[in-house]
């Protein structure tokens, strides 16, 4: 898919990978992005800086915690865009601190409502929002390298980026029958803000490898929208190690 002139949605959009996604696809030619966030004066702050690339910004302050809220705000980007080619499912938060087990329940379901089912809601939504209106389209869900193996330190986490890739390899039919593409993204360790750097348990870990940066991210992101050949099957990035 050709970004030039498409409508995009974005959420976890005020920093971080969704940041750098946002501003890629202004960029490259999209007419309209969506920001959706929690952080309204950070989604401000986007919308001005998407302004100046030429495309229009629409913010949409949101608790994607609350599936409510979640639904709402899709709909309302899907009417207020015109409607959407392009959706990044990129919300999420890590399940501590503390870590397990002495993490919070609430912060626990939280993580797992803003994960995985925030995006179930949305990839659903995006897919019958394409169907009604005879479009092709790209759907992509932020997973993460953890959902390949297991995070000791925060199950929440790795549980709820598993799911993601669950549910989005359970979509590739949907390429073959409506020209949907529906990608999940595993980043490895990205420098971004939900990283907890002063973690005990991650500190051998930072030591050994170089993070990756939310431009390498949104390259990647990038590269599936335009490749139709993408569909299902992950997308992994991984680390490179320092030298020694």
């Amino acid at each position: 898919m050709d970004i030039q002139g498409k409508r995009a949605l974005v959420t976890g959009a005020s920093g971080g990978i969704g940041r750098a996604c946002a501003l890629m696809l202004a960029r490259n030619g999209a007419s309209t992005v969506v920001l959706a966030d929690i952080d309204e004066k950070g989604l401000a702050d986007l919308a001005a800086d998407i302004g100046r690339l030429g495309a229009e910004a629409l913010t949409e302050t949101v608790d994607l915690s609350d599936s409510a809220a979640a639904i709402a705000m899709y709909e309302s980007a899907e009417k207020r865009s015109g409607g959407l080619d392009i959706i990044h499912n990129n919300a999420g938060i890590m399940g501590g601190p503390p870590d397990f087990p002495d993490d919070n329940i609430g912060r626990m379901i939280a993580a797992t409502q803003i994960n995985l089912i925030a995006m179930m809601i949305g990839t659903k939504m995006g897919v019958d929002f394409m169907r009604a209106r005879g479009v092709p389209g790209v759907i992509i869900n932020t997973a993460s390298t953890a959902a390949l193996g297991p995070l000791p330190k925060d199950p929440a986490y790795a549980a709820s980026k598993r799911g993601i890739l669950a549910y989005s390899e359970s979509c590739k039919p949907l390429h073959a029958e409506f020209g949907i593409r529906v990608v999940p993204l595993c980043p490895a360790v990205t420098d971004t803000p939900i990283v907890a750097k002063d973690a005990a348990w991650l500190q051998p870990i930072l030591e050994s490898i170089r993070l990756l940066t939310p431009e390498e991210i949104a390259r990647e992101v990038r590269r599936i929208i335009e490749d139709d050949g993408l569909s299902g099957e992950a997308v992994v990035v991984n680390n490179e190690p320092l030298a020694q």
